[in-house]
């Protein structure tokens, strides 16, 4: 496809969305994702979606991925409109059909493509696909489970993180999540929600709810002045930055008043991993916390879930004059050690993310995960010989590096130059032999968990092997393990998430999660 394909495509994309008035526009594509999700309601905002629409998924007529409605609305915001929008001869877009936004979607996509086929030019498809895996993946697993909260929480929500939050908001962690619970809730089931509601019934205060806004809630003017700031030409359309994982409620009105979720999936998101935008400012005292309680998470989620086998953290060991500690989490038989575990708590950067090379724009992010496979090498060395006692590693000990982001998610070149980053660090060390850097598997604490939830002790280990030196080398941890999805274990820590939030007691769990 050449540039010119791309031109086209864009021009038409354009033109129409020219055309567009935004709020019906928003309305119209909240209904369409509302319908989606299994809700009957918005079928009355959309004329020509049948019953059968709803709970749409993937392979229906009717289903479109949220991943491509989430550039749909930055692009509409984006656009700029035509003059004199629906006066005299001008015409305008029709926001109570879903034929309106397939003609859209397929615009998108086809430029989409078109883009995808110029980098493909001068770029192997692996970069392609760990893209690809940035921007869908996610969606798939979804923000709104047990796990991703109680993990945000505990990392973003506890300790300094939460102590900075609430000193740089003006609110306490657990009522924000409160508001955005509501907001989540109320904008899910129906089109719009006045931002003037009286919420005292669920102790929610104008106080907290205008604390909260300020994070959850931007102004349509305001929000078309930075989305086409941020989404400027120079990145491919899919990969450039979304106004939504900032502020996921658009408030249109004289006033505000009217509050618009097109994706409300998003709010989810936003008081959820999206919490690390609030204390990603915090300092190092602040990153030192949430990389400890993520070790100590990784830790005890293994413990509940890795029987028979004994998990273990951290520990000293080594001749008095020279101490060394192991990785993060050993996991063991009665024996053995079977599988040494690095956990890496660094957010990626957007730019990072959705980079042509990653590794450019965020090396010291990627130098970390060369540092962790350096610290299982040097640990692999020290067993052999003899400095661990009394802990004796079996022989296809595994190790592993578990990250809070999504780092190597499909991303075998990534991955490949970590590893060669590692070895370099390795030959300035005379004692770390080419026997002990043994392939390492990469995964992301979302697939340890799904793993576990729907696997054995002994199938995620396996899993651990297959993706890091097996036919699956590179996949993601989820996909190479041969998961029972008739078989599901309940998530162990459910019953401390009340801990984090006090109000949330077990009814308003069920409509929360």
């Amino acid at each position: 496809m050449t540039r010119l394909g791309r031109d086209i495509y864009r021009r038409k994309l354009e033109r129409l969305l020219a055309q567009s008035q935004d709020e019906p526009m928003i309305g119209l594509i909240s209904a369409i994702v509302g319908i989606q999700g299994g809700y009957e309601a918005p079928l009355s905002a959309v004329l020509d979606m049948p019953r059968e629409a709803i709970g749409a998924e993937l392979g229906s007529r009717y289903h479109v991925p949220l991943w491509t409605m989430e550039t749909l609305v930055n692009e509409l915001l984006a656009t700029p409109k035509i003059r004199n929008q629906g006066i005299g001869r001008t015409r305008l877009l029709r926001a109570d059909l879903f034929e309106t936004v397939r003609v859209l979607v397929s615009i998108l996509v086809k430029l989409e493509n078109a883009e995808d086929s110029i980098f493909l030019q001068s770029h192997d498809v692996f970069y392609e696909m760990g893209r690809i895996a940035q921007r869908q993946f996610p969606w798939q697993r979804g923000a709104a489970n047990a796990p991703q909260l109680y993990r945000s929480m505990l990392l973003y929500g506890s300790g300094s993180a939460g102590q900075f939050f609430e000193e740089s908001t003006g609110i306490a962690i657990a009522d924000f999540v409160k508001v955005g619970a509501y907001l989540a809730g109320a904008l899910g089931r129906c089109e719009l929600i006045d931002r003037r509601r009286d919420l005292s019934s669920v102790a929610i205060s104008p106080e907290m709810c205008e604390a909260a806004f300020a994070r959850f809630v931007i102004g349509h003017a305001e929000a078309r002045a930075r989305t086409a700031q941020i989404r400027a030409p120079g990145r491919h359309t899919a990969y450039r930055p979304s106004i939504l994982r900032d502020y996921p409620v658009l408030a249109f009105g004289g006033a505000g008043q009217r509050l618009r979720a097109p994706i409300p999936e998003l709010i989810t998101y936003r008081y959820t991993s999206g919490l690390y935008l609030d204390v990603v400012r915090g300092g190092g005292g602040v990153w030192a916390g949430i990389g400890s309680r993520f070790e100590t998470y990784v830790c005890e989620y293994l413990e509940a879930m890795m029987a028979p086998y004994k998990v273990t953290g951290e520990a000293i060991y080594g001749p008095k004059k020279a101490r060394f500690r192991t990785p993060d989490v050993l996991i063991s038989d009665t024996r053995h050690v079977l599988c040494a575990v690095e956990c890496k708590a660094k957010r990626m950067s957007f730019e990072a993310r959705f980079a042509d090379d990653p590794l450019v724009e965020d090396a010291r992010g990627f130098d970390e995960m060369a540092k962790g496979v350096l610290q299982l090498w040097r640990f692999f060395a020290h067993a052999r010989r003899g400095l661990t006692a009394p802990l004796s590693l079996a022989g296809d000990c595994q190790g592993v590096i578990v990250t809070a982001d999504s780092w190597l998610t499909m991303a075998r070149n990534q991955a490949e130059q970590v590893l060669a980053a590692a070895n370099k660090l390795a030959d300035g060390e005379w004692d770390i032999g080419l026997e002990d850097r043994r392939d390492i598997t990469f995964c992301q604490i979302d697939d340890v968990e799904f793993v576990l939830q729907h696997g054995t002790a002994d199938s995620f280990i396996a899993a651990c092997r297959e993706v890091a030196s097996g036919e699956k080398k590179g996949w993601m941890l989820s996909v190479a393990h041969s998961a029972n999805q008739n078989f599901e274990r309940s998530y162990p820590f459910n019953g401390r998430i009340g801990s984090l939030l006090p109000w949330l007691v077990p009814e308003e769990r069920e409509r929360t999660l």
